[in-house]
């Protein structure tokens, strides 16, 4: 390398890491071209110029995310590091509503499920203010499906975790739209059904909801602490007994196996809202949901492509 080439190379060098210039500014102020500056910046990293040395926190879930995402082909998993499990709820809502503003985009249409840890990610993305953050419009947000009467007045917490209250606040919370489903998560039976299919509100609310470009989803299992064993106890009785018959996981109120397979029963031709097929439609599908009773329907979700973005806690991804 000759005297100028090295002069060369330690000016953008200069330019670029100490006084932090741009590299369009440094070729123009060089009179050279954009592709000549950055060619140069790798030159300069291979001749030993620049060495850059990552210095994260000790305390950091970086490679355990990384080996999620390349495990299961995942578009990214976020797994809050804390030694505190008391913790783990506002930490990881706090990580989904950040990372929902980071991704929405304008005339994004993003549907949301229900369920208590969807609940607290939108109380975290109202109290932390992050829609006055996003610089984004004509966001729409819609429920998925419709929503559940829980079984007792101690279930209150859950009645604010209906889909389409989330998706009302949702949309507040980010100046956006917000679409209703006025319909139950299950019905009576599939004649009552299909005369909900067929309400215009309905129908319209549905159809945008499988126009989803990002949609929101907890991760629920078929034990007795679950949203789902909220329902009343006739519809308890039969989920428990989905158990037996093989079903680990619930998600958009649709009961699933450990091959991902919907388990066939009634409850399907009863429940008002999209299936999987469809959210395997949706482009970027993400999953929150922590605990070590979940990491079986967790495993199960992102292996078969329910989901392909993981929010969730640093326990829960190491049994994963």
């Amino acid at each position: 390398m000759s005297k100028n080439d090295e002069r060369f190379l330690m000016k953008v060098v200069d330019m670029y890491y100490k006084e932090e210039m741009p590299q369009e500014k440094i070729a123009k102020q060089l009179n050279v071209s954009r592709t000549t500056i950055s060619r140069a910046l790798t030159k300069a990293k291979k001749e030993g110029y620049v060495k850059i040395i990552i210095d994260f926190p000790a305390e950091n879930s970086i490679d355990l995310e990384k080996k999620l995402e390349q495990k299961y082909g995942l578009k990214e998993v976020i797994a809050v590091n804390t030694k505190n499990k008391e913790e783990i709820d506002f930490l990881v809502a706090r990580e989904a509503s950040s990372y929902l503003a980071r991704v929405i985009k304008s005339n994004t249409v993003l549907g949301i499920t229900w369920g208590y840890t969807l609940k607290k990610m939108v109380d975290s993305f109202d109290s932390e203010h992050v829609g006055n953050q996003m610089k984004v419009n004509n966001v729409e947000v819609v429920p998925l499906l419709g929503t559940m009467m829980p079984d007792t007045a101690k279930q209150d917490e859950l009645r604010f975790g209906y889909s389409s209250l989330l998706s009302s606040k949702l949309a507040e919370a980010m100046h956006g739209i917000s679409y209703n489903l006025p319909a139950p998560m299950y019905v009576r039976n599939p004649e009552i059904k299909q005369m909900f299919l067929h309400e215009p509100q309905i129908s319209q609310t549905l159809k945008r909801a499988r126009q989803c470009d990002i949609g929101v989803f907890g991760i629920g299992t078929l034990s007795e602490r679950s949203s789902i064993a909220s329902l009343d106890y006739e519809k308890k009785d039969m989920i428990f007994q989905l158990a037996k018959q093989g079903g680990i996981g619930e998600v958009a109120g649709r009961i699933y196996k450990e091959d991902g397979q919907l388990l066939e029963s009634d409850l399907n031709d009863r429940i008002i809202g999209i299936d999987l097929d469809e959210i395997k439609k949706i482009p970027t599908r993400i999953g929150i949901a922590y605990g070590e009773e979940k990491v079986k329907a967790i495993r199960t979700a992102i292996a078969t492509g329910l989901i392909n973005v993981l929010i969730t806690d640093c326990f829960t991804a190491e049994q994963i």
